[in-house]
């Protein structure tokens, strides 16, 4: 066994050309591309994509709207995005809305291979990009018609892409632009999030490294005049259409809300949980991050000590952003997964090494072993549920149809069988077939079990408005007490004048045709001030449930109504 069993790149290598590239694009394409329309649309989706038609219908570009009425929830970059994507494809299915994310997902992969081909082997960087690609949390936000995996690509991009630049001797004036322009179309993704990790973790590295002079270059500041222009050239049309106070609330109101109203309960509860939960979403790669309590790690890191160091500072500045607040989420760290994604692949990397301590040995044969009885636990549980969970009225969407049960298990045990038999090499070939089956382990539970449950324990919501409007009096107009929800208002298709909630009897249309529907919850329905009739109650849940807890009512006028 060499030191380094596949070469790593120097400046001028074509990493773009190596087969572990291949590797990934499939990796991809079989974990976020082959099922990206099979569930249902849910959350912020179905809003997102509102706002990207409602776009396209009235000609406004600038101002987020929801029935013609301003969003003040994030910049509209994703949904111009969406709008383009149902334009360039012709379609509004899922799989459309939602193809912009899969794409970030492939160019992120890529870019932590290729940045982490700087300082580690092929199977290093390959480890690297697998690792963030199959954490658990990205099954979640990587195939999703939601704002988090663009902009996750564009947070990461900044800060991956600047240091890759400097440490591989780029034109700063090039890396500087490149960078904030990132950081610019973070900040029309989501808002704040992408300036101040990109100023922290940039102003904080230089300062460490002692080059804060780089600070206070020309390359610099055309970078933050480029970054500032693109912001302000949405900015300014948005202030002049709506006000100041509007445009701040677009950018501002999703990440602000998270820093008001603690109470100490809430603080210290979440000080405790959040680090758990972080380390759940990112299992079963973050186990490896041990590595770096003993000294061995740090030692062996050798020329990948700069982009260490780098990836650390990224994700210790990031972290208390989420971690303090009380109503901080796993989602909101995840843009800085990349990082931590580098950091595992280094730590596979000093596994690969002649002199690998006997500390960093144990870790991972003890990784080694805790995969294997966890692919084996999950075959047999997938079995065990299609045993004694089919045909049971409450569970048995969680159980697979036996013959497709036995198959994943078959799957997994066979991937257990694999792992045990590399599980004492620390060789590139073992090693590399470790990773493999680990990847492999997390799309069959994720992409294959885990989405077959949500497909069925998921409502069908546009089953059940296309069967409302075929039953809706012929020629009738629908309008809204409210913004209606989302989901709804997406499976009608046709747009929904909204009326003030709660409507008095004058703000009714004229006209025996007028139909009208308001959100309800947990099946309590408010009082009207006119005669009405009801005609459907639709459930909104994103799965079913007995008693339903968003509905959205819909009625028709009747004639004797209080006038």
């Amino acid at each position: 066994m060499t030191d380094n069993p596949m070469p790593i790149a120097d400046s001028g290598k074509t990493w773009w050309r190596e087969r572990e590239i291949v590797v990934l694009i499939l990796l991809i394409g079989a974990a976020y591309s082959l099922r990206l329309g099979d569930l249902t649309l849910r959350g912020e989706e179905t809003r997102r994509a509102l706002v990207g038609f409602e776009m396209m219908e009235n000609g406004d570009w600038i101002v987020p709207r929801v029935q013609g009425d301003p969003l003040l929830s994030r910049p509209p970059l994703q949904n111009w995005v969406i709008a383009a994507s149902t334009v360039i494809l012709g379609s509004r299915e899922a799989w459309v809305l939602r193809l912009h994310s899969g794409l970030a997902m492939l160019l992120t992969t890529l870019l932590i291979y290729g940045y982490a081909r700087t300082c580690l082997s092929r199977l290093g960087a390959l480890t690297a990009a697998v690792a963030f690609a199959t954490l658990g949390e990205m099954f979640e936000n990587g195939n999703k018609a939601e704002t988090e995996m663009l902009f996750i690509t564009l947070v990461s991009a900044s800060l991956i892409l600047w240091h890759w630049g400097m440490v591989s001797g780029w034109p700063e004036m090039r890396t500087w632009m490149i960078s904030y322009v990132l950081v610019a179309l973070g900040i029309l993704c989501k808002g704040p999030q992408a300036p101040f990790y990109f100023a922290a973790s940039v102003g904080v590295y230089l300062i460490w490294t002692r080059q804060v002079r780089r600070l206070f270059t020309w390359a610099h500041l055309a970078g933050i005049l480029v970054g500032t222009a693109i912001v302000l050239a949405w900015a300014i049309p948005c202030m002049l259409m709506t006000s100041w106070a509007e445009m701040k609330a677009i950018i501002m109101n999703d990440s602000a809300s998270r820093f008001r109203d603690w109470r100490i309960l809430d603080v210290v509860s979440h000080l405790v949980q959040f680090p758990l939960e972080v380390l759940g979403c990112t299992l079963p790669w973050s186990l490896l991050l041990v590595a770096f309590a003993w000294r061995d790690c740090r030692r062996m890191l050798g020329q990948a000590r700069p982009q260490a160091l780098f990836m650390g500072l990224c994700l210790v500045l990031a972290f208390p952003t989420c971690w303090l607040p009380p109503g901080g989420q796993t989602r909101y760290f995840a843009p800085l997964y990349p990082c931590l994604a580098v950091l595992i692949g280094m730590v596979v990397e000093c596994c690969l090494k002649a002199d690998v301590s006997a500390v960093l040995r144990t870790i991972w044969r003890r990784y080694v072993q805790f995969l294997i009885v966890a692919m084996v636990t999950f075959g047999a549980g997938v079995v065990l549920a299609a045993l004694f969970l089919a045909g049971n009225a409450k569970f048995s969407p969680w159980a697979e149809p036996l013959p497709s049960a036995l198959g994943y298990a078959i799957a997994l045990f066979l991937l257990a069988g694999l792992v045990f038999r590399c599980r004492h090499g620390t060789d590139s070939r073992n090693i590399g077939i470790t990773v493999l089956a680990i990847a492999s382990f997390m799309v069959l539970i994720s992409t294959g079990i885990m989405t077959n449950i949500r497909v069925r324990r998921a409502e069908n919501q546009a089953i059940a408005v296309a069967q409302l409007k075929q039953r809706l009096p012929e020629g009738h107009r629908l309008v809204s007490f409210g913004q209606i929800d989302s989901v709804f208002a997406f499976y009608y298709c046709l747009p929904i004048p909204a009326l003030p909630f709660p409507p008095a009897a004058a703000d009714l249309p004229a006209g025996e045709d007028t139909c009208f529907c308001f959100n309800a919850y947990n099946g309590s329905v408010p009082t009207l001030p006119f005669a009405w009739e009801e005609l459907a109650v639709l459930p909104m849940d994103r799965n079913h449930h007995a008693i339903p807890e968003r509905t959205v009512v819909v009625g028709r006028v009747k004639r004797t109504r209080l006038d």
